[in-house]
């Protein structure tokens, strides 16, 4: 497999390289395979990813799903047909998806808009991006579920966890808590189900 970059304006049909960078405009017709793909201008692909790092820092947008070890966003990614499946997602900018996203830890300092989040460790804060300062947005999510889940800035229908703390800015429909539980009075909490400690 062979390294590929995209300087200016490309298009390609897919297919498997070892790293994949889009410098300027690109585009990819097919599925694709990379080791690593890095985005720092603007890409367009109407296939499925597999990668083993995705780093973002410009602008992706994705008509499949995105599959791969790490994920980094300081940028902009929409992945709007699709879901994400990760093992680790690192998001000081802007995550879109459509569908699902899946991974063992998300550390989200930007702001995430997705149908469902599962994993292990959830903290999103999103007052700290510097992009969402500007836009002074809550990140969006259906529903989370995941161990521990820590949040910041988060509008969520369902949230369910074992150890959750729903921080400021929050606005939280329902949380089912099943370990320690701690609400922030500046945040804004429905129904409260479960089997749980208060922590003050």
């Amino acid at each position: 497999m062979n390294g590929f970059t995209i300087n200016g304006v490309g298009t390609i049909d897919g297919g498997q390289f070892s790293t994949l960078k889009i410098d300027g405009t690109g585009r990819c017709t097919g599925d694709l395979e990379a080791e690593s793909i890095e985005v720092d201008g603007t890409f367009k692909c109407e296939g499925n990813v597999k990668t083993g790092l995705f780093d973002c820092d410009g602008s992706a947008k994705l008509h499949g799903n995105l599959e791969a070890k790490k994920i980094d966003v300081d940028g902009l990614l929409s992945v709007k047909s699709g879901k994400i499946e990760a093992e680790e997602i690192d998001c000081d900018g802007l995550i879109d998806v459509g569908g699902e996203v899946s991974a063992d830890i998300i550390q989200a300092d930007g702001y995430i808009r997705a149908k469902e989040i599962v994993g292990d460790r959830v903290s999103i804060k999103s007052h700290m991006g510097r992009l969402v300062k500007v836009l002074n947005k809550k990140s969006e999510i259906g529903m989370i579920e995941a161990t521990t889940v820590d949040l910041e800035g988060v509008w969520a229908n369902t949230v369910n966890g074992r150890d959750i703390t729903i921080g400021p800015r929050c606005e939280i429909k329902t949380v089912d808590c099943n370990g320690t539980l701690y609400i922030d009075e500046k945040a804004t909490v429905g129904e409260i189900t479960g089997n749980f400690q208060r922590r003050g």
